[in-house]
């Protein structure tokens, strides 16, 4: 049973729901752009994220000096259905149907120095994350 407590800890906070969500189409996606979204810190972000991947949920790689995450591929079988229940409760909820529209608009930026604060408008290009 820890594990699936674990799993239900994990999701018993807003913010992860809401990361959960972002990520449940398989994309890989930066810290600096669910900062952005969630209207948080870099740091506050990076916790909820290390909580999830402490537990197992997603994992990370580096690019650059930009940490990435997408959901643990490798996510134990026996918790499918419920990860799949949850998904279909997250993605059909309001906030995740805003949250995606700006992470897919957020896509369009060259890199995370333009977000937070500062200017982000007509900054389209590629080699987003890199330095």
């Amino acid at each position: 049973m820890k594990g699936i407590s674990d799993i239900f800890k994990a999701f018993s906070e807003e913010v992860r729901l809401r990361i959960f969500g972002m990520l449940a189409d398989g994309r890989e996606v930066c810290v600096c752009k669910f900062s952005e979204i969630l209207k948080s810190t870099h740091s506050k972000t990076s916790r909820h994220l290390a909580y999830l991947k402490r537990n197992a949920l997603v994992t990370s790689v580096r690019k650059g000096q930009w940490m990435y995450y997408k959901i643990n591929p490798k996510i134990d079988k026996k918790y499918s259905d419920l990860f799949e229940t949850t998904k279909n409760l997250v993605l059909n909820s309001a906030q995740a149907k805003k949250d995606i529209k700006k992470l897919e608009e957020l896509d369009e930026l060259e890199n995370c120095k333009y977000m937070n604060g500062k200017s982000n408008k007509n900054i389209k290009g590629d080699n987003y994350g890199q330095k």
